[in-house]
């Protein structure tokens, strides 16, 4: 009966032609859901609201053919749902109209109209990953791809610098794809092209007007665009050290591994455990037989020929070269030498409850020399004493032949040399308290020498003669990174490497600092010629002359997804459509799930010394070639434009 009075109704509405806009309003009715919703599930809740003069008699919701009653609950409101069972997943993407209407006793109606959405997220598009290095030649990309009917509504990439530099680039129009939106980084276009020099957080920001707004944080990313400096090669993850055939890397996964230059094959030899340190206090060294490196929890972990070894725990690793480390424990009073390979260990220095830092530093052929607060000179092997002055002894290097060390008397450091025939060298003072203000190779030293008002970077060459590098208004100081300290910035020729004002310079004997950079990441020589990395990047800085050669190296040229959002990667290509598709690199498939790790071979529970095989090299790699064709023969085609310059 009440299905035939409500057909009555309808009839009677339909020949009065009876609506919200006729008989006087006389029937009001207000949809509360859906509003513009997205279709979540088979369950579609429609929640109105109806009033009239007279009893509202029936109210029903519409959407593509099906028909419900709402049952009145308070207040004039009425509620139900669609079920669309099996048919949700029929449903066309896109919007779907769900209409409302409302009936009084009098038959008279009134109708109201909501929308809702079946949807799917759009997918945001960019080249840059996070430890990326955006570099000369490469500009950044990003892309809105949404679900037809949909369109982008709205693209956006901010750039923020922890300096407060910020950049945002935003898509404009016309878009070559109707419903897509694609930014592109514009070197043309005043404020769109990203400042060099600085490491920045990514936020991407996307909208099609339907669906949530779709935003990405990366970080950091790094530009870094000087023309002096070429990319060569990318690992998969942050480089904490590299040689002619290998890098040492750790992956966004907190994972670290050793990345083959010719094959691109990756050997995942650990996963960095999280300790109270962070993860920035994780760092490494190459060896001859595998890797060496300093956990977030105090364990010095080693990769020995397909095994993975604790060597101790509550430690820190000082110093590596070859196949020999040096570590102390965390309370500084006890310092061991170990031989890798050999699994022997030797004890350097013991003074229990000493809080004296110890620092050391390992000859080529195993000899330690160290230096602590407790002594005024530097110990070397067979206990050669070298040195007795006034203040903290701080670091020594050596190359092998010669040594340098420092002391600092609170106001003042004051560096020596020891040569080989035993003669000490007073090379100057500087006003700073760092150990690292030395650098020893190849018979040269680099040291700071104070001139009245700041440092400046001197050179003594292997014949004795001291040259001024810099002459800057400010204070310049040394490129030094943990294991490597004293080591990286000197050429076999003399020429000297240093940082100054947020740059990086190049200077040698006679001629004027070349910059070759911002002072990001770290610069080092290797094999005939100088290299930065910024993040997952290999750099070769080529000459004033001359650029080097770029380079198309196995898997370099290719895209890996981030974390299946569709993050893309740029690699030396001057041009980029957007919207392209390639397949991953080789590397990028194992990124997305951790590989099992082989169980430690002998992992000491009890914080004990564990014998293990390996080895680094920290006045040269170990496992490196040795030569520039060495260098050529293991990166398997990878071709290196050598420095050449003329010498002053």
């Amino acid at each position: 009966m009440r299905a035939y009075r409500h057909h009555i109704g309808t009839a009677i509405a339909f020949a009065l032609s009876l609506s919200a806009h006729a008989a006087d309003a006389a029937v009001t009715v207000g949809l509360i859901e859906p509003t513009n919703a997205i279709i979540e599930g088979s369950m579609i809740s429609v929640h109105a609201t109806a009033s009239s003069p007279e009893d509202i008699y029936y109210v029903e919701a519409e959407l593509e053919g099906l028909t419900i009653e709402l049952t009145p609950t308070e207040g004039g409101h009425f509620q139900g749902a669609f079920d669309l069972g099996e048919l949700a997943g029929e449903l066309a993407y896109g919007p779907h109209v769900v209409t409302v209407h409302a009936y009084n006793t009098f038959g008279e109606v009134a109708s109201a109209q909501g929308t809702v959405h079946r949807y799917a997220p759009l997918t945001l598009g960019w080249n840059a990953l996070a430890h990326d290095t955006l570099t000369e030649g490469w500009r950044f990309a990003a892309k809105c791809v949404p679900t037809p009917p949909y369109a982008c509504q709205s693209l956006r990439a901010t750039f923020r610098s922890a300096e407060g530099q910020q950049v945002t680039l935003s898509a404009g129009n016309p878009q070559p794809v109707p419903g897509h939106l694609y930014l592109k980084e514009e070197q043309a276009w005043y404020g769109y092209q990203i400042p060099s020099g600085r490491a920045y957080t990514l936020t991407l920001e996307a909208s099609d007007g339907v669906g949530p707004t779709v935003t990405k944080t990366i970080g950091p990313i790094y530009v870094e665009r000087n023309p002096r400096l070429t990319a060569v090669q990318r690992a998969p993850g942050t480089i904490l050290d590299f040689d002619a055939a290998r890098i040492l890397f750790r992956d966004p996964y907190q994972r670290l591994g050793i990345f083959d230059r010719a094959t691109q094959q990756v050997t995942w030899v650990a996963t960095i455990p999280q300790g109270d340190l962070p993860i920035s206090e994780v760092y490494g060294a190459l060896t001859p037989s595998g890797s060496v490196h300093q956990s977030t929890t105090g364990h010095i972990l080693a990769w020995v020929n397909g095994a993975r070894r604790t060597i101790t725990s509550a430690a820190r690793l000082d110093a590596v070269n070859g196949d020999n480390i040096v570590w102390t424990t965390n309370s500084d009073d006890w310092a061991v030498a170990t031989s890798l390979s050999a699994g022997t260990n030797r004890t350097l220095w013991r003074v229990d409850g000493s809080r004296s830092p110890f620092q050391a530093d390992i000859t080529p052929s195993g000899g330690v020399y160290f230096g602590t607060y407790e002594d005024a000179a530097i110990v070397g092997p067979s206990r050669v004493r070298l040195g007795d002055h006034a203040g903290n002894l701080q670091r020594p290097i050596t190359d092998g032949t010669n040594v340098a060390g420092r002391w600092w008397d609170g106001m003042t450091s004051s560096s020596y040399l020891y040569t080989a025939e035993g003669e000490e060298v007073f090379l100057g003072d500087s006003i700073t308290g760092t150990s690292a203000g030395l650098l020893v190779h190849a018979g040269h030293a680099a040291f700071l020498k104070n001139d009245g008002a700041v440092n400046q970077v001197w050179l003594r060459t292997p014949d004795g003669e001291q040259h001024q590098i810099s002459d800057f208004t400010t204070s310049s100081q040394f490129d030094q990174v943990k294991l490597r300290v004293g080591h990286d910035g000197i050429s076999d020729t003399g020429e000297v490497l240093f940082l100054n004002g947020g740059k990086r310079y190049l200077g040698r004997a006679g001629g004027a600092p070349e910059s070759i950079g911002s002072s990001l990441g770290h610069g080092r020589w290797l094999d005939g010629s100088w290299y930065v990395t910024i993040g997952n990047t290999i750099l070769q800085v080529s000459s004033a002359q001359g650029a080097v050669a770029r380079l198309a190296a196995p898997g370099n040229a290719e895209f890996a997804p981030e974390e299946g959002l569709g993050g893309e990667r740029e690699v030396l290509s001057t041009s980029f459509a957007v919207d392209e598709v390639l397949d991953e690199p080789m590397w990028a498939r194992d990124l997305h799930e951790p590989d099992a790790l082989p169980a430690s071979a002998d992992a000491d529970t009890d914080g004990n010394i564990a014998p293990a095989a390996a080895g680094c090299s920290a006045s040269g790699p170990a496992g490196s070639a040795g030569s520039a064709a060495a260098l050529a023969a293991a990166v398997a085609g990878l071709v290196l434009g050598r420095r050449r310059r003329a010498r002053s």
